[in-house]
């Protein structure tokens, strides 16, 4: 999925990168989607469905969660030096020639400064987005373990959604290599499952 891009410092973002191979799909909304967050709304093309994000400073993960699937999109904040430009910098120093003004007298230029600028080089970045998506989604609730794909949510696993625990719960991403990344899902989230898969038990 690309995505708006994102300038640090002076820096403008010419670049990203976004993986490929997945089996869970990207999800519809962007960090900066004008949408109701971790509430039961009706969608046009999902049906029933809740979204939900988490942020920290160098990622942002959202999720949206309907019968017809779980989409997900992990995004990582990256930023690369593309090189310097000068800046100049303010500084305060001693007045060494306050004396030669108004003949004063030492005692009087003693704790006199002056403002001066100087040059120096400032580092240029240059920010973009790298987007993931997990191959499957690992759940564990009641002591069970819960996979999830691709396609529509499996009634097995609806049926453990909408009876998890009023509570945020970590479910674990695994990725194409195998890696595992642990990832929280707000409260409000999790109880709107109630509603959305509710009616989707075996």
């Amino acid at each position: 999925m690309k995505k708006p891009l994102l300038s640090l410092g002076l820096g403008l973002v010419s670049s990203f990168v976004t993986s490929t191979a997945f089996a869970v799909q990207s999800a519809p909304i962007t960090e900066n989607s004008k949408v109701k967050w971790s509430q039961v709304i009706e969608d046009p093309f999902d049906g029933t469905v809740v979204y939900d994000k988490h942020f920290a400073g160098d990622f942002t993960f959202v999720s949206s969660w309907s019968k017809q699937g779980i989409r997900t999109t992990y995004t990582q904040k990256k930023s690369i030096l593309s090189g310097y430009e000068t800046a100049w910098v303010d500084r305060w120093v001693p007045d060494y020639d306050c004396k030669r003004k108004k003949e004063r007298k030492d005692d009087d230029c003693k704790h006199k400064q002056r403002l001066e600028s100087y040059p120096t080089q400032k580092p240029v970045y240059e920010a973009f987005y790298i987007d993931h998506i997990p191959r499957k989604i690992l759940f564990a609730i009641a002591g069970k373990i819960y996979t999830y794909e691709s396609g529509s949510v499996v009634p097995e696993l609806a049926s453990a959604l909408s009876t998890a625990p009023n509570e945020n719960m970590r479910i674990r991403l695994e990725w194409q290599n195998g890696r595992t990344t642990d990832m929280p899902i707000g409260q409000g989230t999790v109880r709107a499952w109630r509603t959305i898969f509710s009616s989707q038990k075996s």
